[in-house]
């Protein structure tokens, strides 16, 4: 088969992709006007930072008319390859922050058409464990090919997105080149889970809105979409067991995830090496569950709400209820075959008491019983999380059900760490495996003036968690080594009382990047080097002009004679971490 389109030419699984492009002529005129006096490059503008790399002075012409030479059949890599085709051929005339090209030669010394990829396993199961570690060579003597080798086709996908940040347009010889080759890069991930939660319940975000949140978080290597899609504000799951409950509960019908949309996203969200976990948010915040199913829920909208939720509307789960379980059940059920990874989280955060123990059922069924409110709240939650196991998944939850209720729970559970950083030495220290969120560095939402119905801004750590404050952020902190080894990695999260679809790239972007790049990167070279946010300032502004470039909305991280002029704004001392 032979498509005929503009740029490139690909060889893939037997596969012929044509292209025909016009060939740009070299110069060595210079076309580096407005190149700032201060653009030091210690480290390559790659984000994030590979484990190792070594490069030179040389320049490699980059051909438009590169090849892709992959042996085996992964329909993954093919559309990455053809995503590829484009994100290494964006061209910035006039950039903010120009490269440095003094630091590499005038002289090309030869030209580069083609790419070989070596895939190990070309499997494409995606789970906590897949490996994503990959090797990346370009060679700076006459030899026409980029190395890539990988054990899975996720550590391709993250070469290519490595390599895509190396080329680049020159101005000085008018083409895309490769400068400071030769490159010998190692590179794989410090931890295994490097997420983003974003809440669609208290706004609505639509599948392109998240298609753009997965896009860039393959850019940046990060790899779990923690999908908060129910809350006690909209039930926007349109479950096909009931129907009613997205019918009353969402905003209105075209806020709604259908069953194709779920599938969809998770594919598009598997090419791209990313995992996409659910949250069942249950019993707390499930006003929204009481339009669809009334009887299932307690002290639904009590005004005022005080006392009742932490924020309104009030609503948890009446768990003295036997249809409350059976339609948990069914839900948990239906998402289990919605969302095929091996994770599934439970939620169990911000449960307020006093809401159950004004309802007149359950303190019936209390005294009938001779039970306790939190023997009840723990059975009904063990319940849940047993069915969960059930459908083979491992369950992740908030960390009040192992520090706050004091719940034992079974020792494979995942405790999502996000009330203050202090949770994370306590869950490790009980022996439970951890993901990262502290509110005071990894939250993203707070910061912004207190809304009515928002508690947070009176809370430590409230104030907004701008990029160095998230970069300076050790998840190891006061650990033990045995302790530190139960960390998976980490999330930043944004929630969306003050965020929708209008603003909420900016508010993400570049800020859960730096975050990506500590879970990527790690805090310290393989030689012990201390990776600090002085020299990752200097890799970051570039990198927020090139997402940018690629259509994400991130916001700048100061005024545009700083992107220019780096040091004269970030020298050491006036960046603080905290």
């Amino acid at each position: 088969m032979v498509v005929v389109a503009s740029t490139l030419l690909f060889i893939i699984v037997g596969v012929v992709i044509a292209f025909t492009t016009s060939h740009h002529k070299l110069t060595e005129d210079s076309a580096t006007d407005g190149l700032p006096a201060n653009n030091p490059i210690r480290q390559p503008w790659i984000w994030p930072l590979p484990q190792t790399w070594q490069r030179g002075n040389q320049t490699i012409e980059f051909s438009e008319n590169v090849r892709f030479d992959f042996e085996g059949s992964s329909s993954i890599l093919n559309k990455a390859v053809q995503r590829y085709q484009r994100l290494f051929f964006l061209k910035e005339t006039h950039p903010m922050i120009p490269y440095n090209w003094s630091t590499t030669s005038t002289i090309v010394a030869y030209v580069l058409n083609k790419i070989h990829i070596q895939v190990q396993d070309i499997s494409e199961e995606l789970s906590i464990e897949t490996d994503a570690s990959y090797s990346l060579i370009i060679l700076a003597a006459q030899y026409d090919r980029v190395q890539i080798k990988a054990k899975t086709v996720f550590g391709a996908l993250y070469a290519l997105e490595t390599l895509s940040q190396i080329v680049r347009w020159s101005p000085v010889h008018q083409t895309f080149v490769i400068p400071n080759a030769p490159w010998n890069i190692i590179d794989y991930p410090k931890y295994k889970h490097r997420g983003l939660l974003l809440d669609t319940s208290r706004h609505y975000y639509d599948v392109q809105d998240l298609h753009k949140v997965i896009d860039t978080m393959s850019w940046n290597k990060m790899n779990v979409f923690h999908w908060h899609f129910l809350d006690a504000t909209s039930f926007p799951y349109a479950s096909k067991a009931y129907p009613q409950l997205a019918n009353k509960g969402a905003y209105s019908p075209v806020h709604q995830y259908t069953n194709d949309d779920i599938r969809n996203l998770v594919q598009y969200a598997k090419e791209r090496g990313v995992r996409v976990i659910p949250e069942l948010e249950a019993p707390g915040h499930s006003t929204s569950w009481a339009y669809g199913i009334p009887e299932i829920v307690s002290c639904v909208n009590k005004v005022p709400y005080a006392g009742f939720t932490v924020q309104p509307p009030s609503g948890q789960l009446n768990i003295a209820n036997s249809k409350t379980k059976e339609v948990v059940n069914t839900i948990i059920d239906e998402l289990s075959e919605l969302f095929p990874d091996s994770w599934f989280h439970a939620s169990g955060d911000e449960v307020i008491m006093n809401c159950w123990t004004n309802d007149t059922q359950i303190v019936s069924y209390l005294a009938e019983r001779n039970m306790t409110i939190m023997e009840l709240f723990r059975s009904f939650v063990i319940d849940m999380q047993n069915h969960i196991r059930s459908r083979h998944k491992t369950v992740m939850v908030w960390q009040e059900m192992l520090l706050e209720y004091n719940f034992t729970l079974p020792t494979d559970t995942i405790v999502q760490i996000w009330i203050g950083s202090s949770g994370v030495k306590a869950a490790t220290q009980k022996g439970y495996k951890t993901v990262v969120s502290s509110s005071d560095y990894w939250y993203l939402d707070t910061g912004y003036g207190k809304p009515r119905s928002n508690p947070y801004s009176n809370v430590p750590g409230a104030g907004y968690n701008h990029w160095n404050r998230v970069y300076s952020y050790d998840i190891r902190a006061n650990l033990t080594e045995d302790e530190a080894n139960l960390i998976q990695g980490g999330e930043v999260c944004m929630w969306s009382e003050l965020a929708d679809r209008t603003n909420f790239e900016g508010k993400i972007w570049p800020r859960a990047a730096a975050a990506g790049e500590r879970l990527w990167s790690g805090y310290e070279t393989p030689t012990g080097e201390t990776i600090a946010s002085d020299d990752a300032i200097l890799r970051l502004l570039p990198w927020r002009e090139l997402m940018v470039l690629r259509g994400t909305m991130a916001s700048p991280l100061n005024q545009g004679f700083c992107t220019r002029n780096p040091l004269d704004c970030f020298q050491v001392e006036h960046i603080q971490t905290a």
